[in-house]
């Protein structure tokens, strides 16, 4: 079951001073975020997605489409209430310390005064910025802030969690706090949509993917079949070379005289295969497939557009 669906947005903006023109943001853009699955939605700087979270925060409007929240048309963006939100800067009053802080947004979401301070104890202890709760925000870190903004994204437990960069700015132990406090959400069954350009990260924690080229959708779907093509197998042999024939390959050789085959072409590699172990000058060593990145998934995605489109100009 689909928790959002987001069926058809147009979004543009003016351009110019004189002559008014408009820019096109988001082109028919639609897809759907199922109930308690984790979705990163990804895209080049300016391809639309922090547009997108805009219009789901109620904080623009589209020119056309609809977003639908568990079955319910949202007009002015999504139920305060049942989502959390965490911008790519967010930005807090600087002579508030993150308890006040805190205590003000969770009383804004309907949290209790009485359990609310044993609440922002727990999420300082989860996120790692006890030491800071009671000092004023101006003297934070950059990291201690962002693990601030996501407290009060998180503070309420939200059905639906939407983030715009939330590792950016963290250093590798606080990647590894917020991504494991994330985790614990999903796991939870909250749902989960957030943006990314950190896309290790967004291949470790979800399990669906949304790519956005120029305001429109490049793909939708599972994030294994988007890998799936850029799987390569990998040969590990010992021994004189027999692959001079295949030119498809990719080999080097390591430091203790191994040699690594990699290709994506099955036929070469059981050819490869037959040949290596009829051999009796070679050994072979191991055969595994080696699983396409996200990252050189998104660009050979993004790539194959701009060369489609560079074809048809």
């Amino acid at each position: 079951m689909s928790l959002i669906d987001i069926q058809s947005l147009h979004f543009s903006v003016p351009t110019g001073h004189i002559i008014q023109k408009r820019k096109t943001i988001l082109n028919d853009v639609s897809f759907s975020v199922k109930q308690g699955t984790s979705t990163a939605y990804l895209g080049t700087n300016g391809a639309g997605k922090t547009s997108t979270f805009r219009i789901l925060c109620g904080l623009v409007r589209p020119n056309s489409g609809q977003v639908i929240f568990d079955g319910e048309v949202m007009r002015q963006g999504l139920p305060p209430k049942r989502f959390g939100f965490m911008p790519e800067h967010p930005y807090f009053y600087k002579n508030l310390t993150p308890h006040e802080l805190l205590t003000g947004l969770g009383k804004l979401s309907g949290l209790s005064s009485q359990g609310l301070p044993q609440i922002i104890d727990n999420w300082a202890e989860k996120l790692d910025f006890t030491q800071v709760l009671h000092q004023r925000l101006s003297t934070c870190s950059k990291g201690q802030a962002q693990r601030v903004g996501l407290a009060q994204a998180l503070i309420h437990q939200p059905d639906f969690i939407l983030l715009d960069e939330p590792l950016s700015g963290l250093d590798p132990i606080g990647r590894a706090c917020v991504r494991s406090v994330i985790q614990d959400e999903i796991k939870r069954g909250a749902t989960l949509l957030f943006s990314s350009h950190i896309l290790s990260d967004a291949e470790a924690m979800c399990d669906q993917v949304v790519v956005l080229q120029d305001g429109s959708i490049r793909y939708a779907g599972d994030i294994h079949s988007l890998l799936s093509p850029d799987a390569k197998w990998l040969i590990q042999a010992q021994g004189k070379p027999v692959w001079a024939q295949y030119s498809d390959l990719e080999i080097t050789q390591t430091l203790d005289g191994t040699w690594q085959i990699r290709g994506a072409n099955m036929q070469t590699r059981d050819a490869l295969l037959q040949q290596l172990l009829s051999s009796e000058d070679t050994v072979l060593i191991s055969v595994q497939t080696e699983q396409g990145t996200l990252e050189s998934a998104f660009l050979h995605l993004l790539q194959s557009k701009e060369e489609n489109d560079a074809s048809h100009s």
